[in-house]
């Protein structure tokens, strides 16, 4: 049962490159045809026998900015150390999965043991929503944000209560604390959140996360955390380690720009850690992402210069919202905005893709004329700027 409370770019250097690291069809922009990227490939000395004679994802001359996915593409380091370890893939990978909670619990400042490291995020999201239908089966959490979580819950038979956004776009902890009971069993925060690209106050999340946890487990998607203009004050791990009721979760597929290796991780209380761990690790994580994302971790100037780089194109975005004077949700800290487009959200897509831009096709209830749009290279984006001016302006 529901309480729903209704609101509303391959060149030479490329080439090159490519041929370095010894990389695939992944690497090369999406806008290019099959038979253009089979003959750069075969250029750069890549054998291509193994590949489909046809992709559709990279098929269809569209500028993808429908997935939050990072255009700009891994660390070089990161591919260099998967380049290394090709010929290391006949083992299971538990060793080295323990090495990359060691590395993150570092950083984190928390225990090995509250680690749960999985192939992308997704399996704790529904793991996590597995988790809640055996732990009292009622989650409270906000309208238009990240459904992983919430519509996990939902299709496993859990009583999920939404809580309207507050007035700039943003959670409304009070109104949310106030809708949490003794008999819910999870409060589920996105943060940044996505679509509308909003961050919560840190020191505002801490303490609700302190008073909710003491009631309901507080978990917190921070898969955009790394983008946010004030990381890593953000951060919100410290709060696993002082011991509170509290789930912290991370991705590589974003700033680490890793979505198709697939590596997340949760950072849980250790029992928990435990039992979600075995249940959903089960055969093992991919090997190439666990030393891609130890690489990545390290290349901290690639991770400064990659939240600079999406700022500047998130901005790009920002700025023709307000030329177009269309309203937005206020400052997204996230690689998207979320845009009023002022028509139906899938008439919106219809107009975009003509103009060979693809965004999302869909809505989150309430806004049904609302877009999420993410960044793209700088000429995507560019692109993107030109077709919204075309559509909306």
């Amino acid at each position: 049962m529901n309480k729903n409370v209704q609101q509303t770019s391959v060149n030479s250097s490329r080439r090159n490159w490519l041929k370095s690291v010894g990389l695939g069809a992944g690497a090369v922009a999406l806008t290019t045809s099959v038979d253009s990227i089979m003959g750069d490939l075969r250029a750069a000395g890549m054998p291509t026998e193994h590949f489909p004679s046809a992709t559709p994802n990279v098929n269809d001359g569209l500028v993808r900015l429908s997935s939050n996915e990072n255009a700009f593409g891994p660390s070089k380091k990161a591919a260099k150390a998967m380049q290394s370890e090709l010929l290391n893939l006949a083992r299971y990978t538990d060793a080295t999965v323990e090495v990359l909670a060691q590395k993150i619990a570092k950083q984190e400042g928390v225990s090995a043991d509250q680690i749960v490291i999985t192939n992308g995020s997704s399996p704790i999201l529904f793991g996590y929503a597995d988790w809640i239908t055996k732990n009292g089966n009622k989650l409270v959490t906000s309208m238009a944000t990240y459904e992983g979580v919430p519509r996990g819950a939902e299709f496993m038979g859990a009583d999920v209560t939404y809580v309207p956004l507050a007035a700039d776009m943003t959670f409304d902890l009070d109104a949310i604390e106030a809708a949490v009971t003794e008999d819910t069993t999870a409060v589920y925060v996105c943060n940044p959140n996505n679509p509308t690209g909003s961050v919560v106050d840190a020191a505002k999340l801490t303490a609700f996360a302190k008073r909710v946890s003491k009631k309901a487990q507080v978990f917190i998607d921070e898969a955009y955390i790394e983008m946010s203009d004030a990381y890593p004050a953000n951060v919100q791990s410290k709060l696993v380690a002082e011991g509170h009721n509290v789930v912290i979760c991370r991705t590589f597929s974003k700033i680490h720009a890793m979505a198709g290796q697939r590596l997340g991780y949760a950072i849980m209380p250790s029992e928990q850690a435990k039992t979600m761990g075995g249940m959903l690790r089960m055969g093992g994580v991919n090997y190439l992402a666990l030393v891609a994302g130890m690489a990545s971790m390290d290349d901290h100037a690639n991770l400064n210069t990659m939240r600079s780089r999406i700022k500047t194109e998130r901005d790009k975005l920002v700025n023709v919202a307000k030329e177009l004077k269309q309203p937005y949700a206020p400052n997204p800290q996230g690689n998207f905005i979320y845009m009023d487009t002022g028509m139906p959200h899938d008439k919106f897509a219809e107009k975009m893709k003509a103009q060979g831009i693809k965004v999302v096709g869909r809505t989150w209830p309430g806004y049904d004329s609302w877009s999420r749009i993410s960044v793209g290279t700088p000429a995507e984006t560019d692109a993107c700027v030109k077709a919204l001016k075309a559509v909306l302006a």
